[in-house]
């Protein structure tokens, strides 16, 4: 007899979720995490009284991450509150609270671009349609957690209208099927405004996600204890249910049964059996790491192996001698901040001034816990995209700091800084701490292939595969029965609330197959589904 019915290998967001969710139905579940702590690309750290957040920084609810929440019980736990997001232009903060603040700043745009006004229009109209068919969209997920404590869906977003809003949603995606910035280019004919509606986002990210996300700006949420809360108590929820949690556990190999998924063995040599695995961890180290070559076909390696990871980030985490007052963000706690109206095109991400001139995201963990910081202080976190290739890998030597790496590390941080300095006047000035974090250092400490944080890449052409996400149910599949996926790897483009979903769906796998008694069967992931 197995020793689990489940064995869950990864504890962040995704592997908690598919946890949670296996032990509230009754399931002997395992979880291993090779981290002393849970909650992977979601985790907060304490240094010299400042709480600062090393992976994700806001969360997007998405009709998923707080029903999710709610269905396990955890919303008064976590206490979730709304974290309105503002741009930072011309050294002005323009929240964005409304879809009418969203109108604002296309009309803002179109003052210091007189020229292209009839091009930004058509961009605006696509932007708030594409807000509708989200909506739509969010609430068809949505219903596929149970309805809230006391909650009763109005008449107007129940499954049925859903359904009949998305009646569009066909025609809108042959619309903005291209990349964002090809989308953008058709549009508008000056390169800088095309620059600044598309530095925001990763490289490749398609027109649809990149235009839908004005919408999603409405929808950020911090937890008032850092976004370690939310890991914390799910890791709760499932020992409370009888689950079981391994920190400093690696994983070395997955066991196989008959070319089945039966268990996993320990870098310590233990072995434990289950009926399934869920990997929600890195794919590569996945199927080349943990299982023999011949576990999967040699086309589903090569196709793994040929595919780029995602964008990663550089973070600066800094602590300010100055109470929060005095940034004027204006109760915002997550602000993207544009040093000028020029902008960072795909070619600039090599340079060697990129981080000087690079957009940056800001987050202010303490803005509405003032206990996140010391009396009168600020932390406050720079982050810019980035890939694990910049500036010949970052100076690593053999994949290892050196000190070229760490020099590399301190330039840059001054370098963002001091591009802040236009916006904060003397910042430099009132740093106490200063740390970063590198592709590098979310490699180690998520073991996410060079630093990625969405999983796979997003350009279409080098993602291992992208899908509808009406077919995401299939996307926990794998080509190991009994062996099934989640997180941002199992799904492109991966986030926190595909992270979720796709725990909840390889967790309701699981329990189905259990009750009746019957293996996952695999999928033929050969197929390109691009």
């Amino acid at each position: 007899m197995a020793d689990y019915d489940a064995i869950v290998i990864g504890a962040g967001i995704s592997g908690l979720t598919a946890a949670a969710y296996l032990a509230r139905g009754g399931a002997r579940v395992l979880v291993c995490e090779q981290a002393g702590q849970v909650g992977g690309l979601f985790n907060s750290f304490w240094q010299d009284g400042y709480l600062f957040d090393g992976g994700i920084k806001a969360v997007e609810n998405a009709g998923i991450l707080i029903p999710m929440l709610a269905e396990l019980g955890l919303l008064s736990q976590v206490r979730l509150h709304k974290s309105p997001v503002a741009l930072i232009t011309e050294k002005t903060v323009r929240p964005i609270r409304s879809l009418a603040d969203v109108e604002a700043y296309f009309q803002f745009l179109a003052g210091h671009f007189p020229d292209q006004r009839d091009g930004l229009q058509k961009v605006l109209d696509d932007v708030l349609h594409i807000g509708d068919l989200l909506g739509a969209l969010v609430g068809l997920v949505r219903s596929s957690f149970e309805e809230l404590p006391g909650e009763t869906a109005a008449p107007e977003s129940r499954p049925k209208d859903r359904l009949a809003a998305l009646g569009h949603l066909p025609a809108t995606l042959m619309h903005v099927r291209a990349p964002l910035r090809r989308y953008l280019g058709k549009r508008l004919s000056n390169p800088a405004l095309v620059n600044l509606l598309s530095h925001l986002f990763p490289d490749g990210t398609g027109a649809l996600f990149g235009l839908a996300y004005f919408s999603m700006f409405l929808d950020y949420y911090y937890p008032e204890d850092g976004i370690q809360a939310v890991p914390t108590a799910l890791a709760g929820a499932i020992e409370a249910a009888g689950g079981e949690i391994l920190l400093n556990t690696r994983v070395a190999r997955i066991c196989l049964e008959h070319g089945r998924a039966s268990g996993v063995a320990l870098s310590d040599g233990t072995e434990l059996r289950a009926s399934h695995v869920v990997a929600a961890g890195d794919a590569r180290q996945t199927f080349t790491e943990l299982m023999p070559a011949a576990a999967v076909s040699p086309s589903f390696t090569r196709k793994l192996l040929a595919a780029d990871p995602s964008h990663s980030v550089f973070a600066v985490f800094l602590g300010l001698d100055i109470p929060v007052e005095q940034l004027n963000l204006q109760g915002c706690g997550h602000l993207f901040y544009a040093p000028d109206l020029t902008g960072i095109g795909e070619a600039d991400r090599d340079r060697e001034d990129y981080f000087a001139r690079v957009p940056q995201e800001l987050s202010v963990p303490c803005l509405r816990q003032a206990s996140l910081a010391p009396r009168g202080k600020t932390g406050l976190i720079l982050s810019a995209l980035t890939s694990w290739h910049y500036a010949h890998n970052w100076g690593l030597d053999g994949g290892k700091p050196s000190e070229g790496y760490r020099r590399l590390s301190e330039k840059l941080a001054r370098q963002m800084v001091a591009s802040l300095e236009t916006f904060i006047p003397g910042l430099s000035h009132h740093v106490e701490l200063c740390a970063t974090a590198t592709p590098y250092t979310l490699q180690r400490r998520t073991s996410n292939f060079q630093g990625a944080i969405m999983g796979w890449s997003y350009e279409r052409e080098k993602a291992f595969q992208r899908t509808s996400l009406f077919r995401i149910a299939r996307s926990v599949e794998t080509p190991v029965p009994n062996l099934l996926m989640a997180g941002h790897w199992s799904f492109s483009p991966g986030g926190a609330p595909v992270a979720v979903l796709t725990g909840k769906l390889a967790a309701k796998r699981i329990l189905r197959s259990t009750k009746g008694g019957r293996a996952i069967a695999p999928v033929d992931t050969r197929k390109d589904t691009r």
